[in-house]
């Protein structure tokens, strides 16, 4: 379960000040999938990021495992994000210089796994890439490339995975085949899937979805979502 109770994200002081997120509160329940809906600018991937450790919020608690996420060491927080999750983002942040190979495993050299060239080719094999273990990655198309950041974020077995408009800079055709990549993974892994989108499409194939409107709540849907 995770458990997001009053967060609050505050950028600037005085008159700058902007509320990103304003008391947002929810949980989710394990193993489950959830699209956050939103407009740009409405707190969406503030709150993702508050939730996958990147982001510290103002205030409010994080309960992930029983346990307030922000309230450990920097140290835990740190191996919870390497170890717990995995990030597919909409730019998808690869060496392009390195391997495919070389990407994937970034994550389990992080994490000082001895077999990583063994599990990064498991992932590979399950996206169907393991043919381009040797290409650099700006020899690929815009969905490999992306199927490699999902390989990548697989590898290390992760519990919840984040996928951050992971279908912004891909055509109709491509994205259709990456969420469904998607939704088959958490199914096969009893992952939590959590997606930051603006496309209502992608949307509907959640099983539960929040909509953020300037930095609140303001809809949900499904039963394993509870506002």
């Amino acid at each position: 379960m995770i458990v997001v109770e009053n967060v609050t994200r505050t950028y600037g002081e005085g008159e700058s000040e902007f509320k990103a997120l304003d008391e947002v509160s929810f949980s989710l329940k394990e193993g489950s999938n959830l699209a956050i809906m939103g407009k740009s600018g409405s707190g969406k991937s503030t709150l993702m990021h508050a939730i996958a450790g990147l982001d510290r919020p103002t205030s409010g608690k994080i309960i992930i495992e029983n346990e307030d996420l922000w309230s450990r060491s920097q140290k835990e927080i740190d191996r919870y994000r390497n170890e717990d999750v995995g990030f597919v983002f909409q730019d998808f942040y690869l060496q392009n210089v390195e391997t495919v190979l070389e990407n994937v495993m970034v994550p389990l050299e992080i994490r000082g796994v001895s077999n990583r060239k063994e599990k990064a080719m498991e992932a590979l094999r399950i996206l169907e890439l393991d043919d381009k273990e040797n290409n650099k990655a700006n020899q690929l198309s815009g969905g490999e490339k992306q199927r490699v950041c999902i390989a990548r974020a697989i590898v290390g077995d992760p519990k919840i995975i984040f996928a951050d408009e992971p279908t912004g800079n891909l055509d109709s055709v491509t994205s259709e085949s990456v969420e469904k990549i998607l939704f088959d993974l958490h199914k096969r892994l009893n992952s939590t899937l959590i997606i930051v989108t603006h496309d209502k499409d992608l949307s509907d194939k959640c099983t539960n979805s929040i909509t953020i409107k300037d930095g609140k709540i303001i809809d949900h849907q499904g039963k394993d979502v509870t506002v």
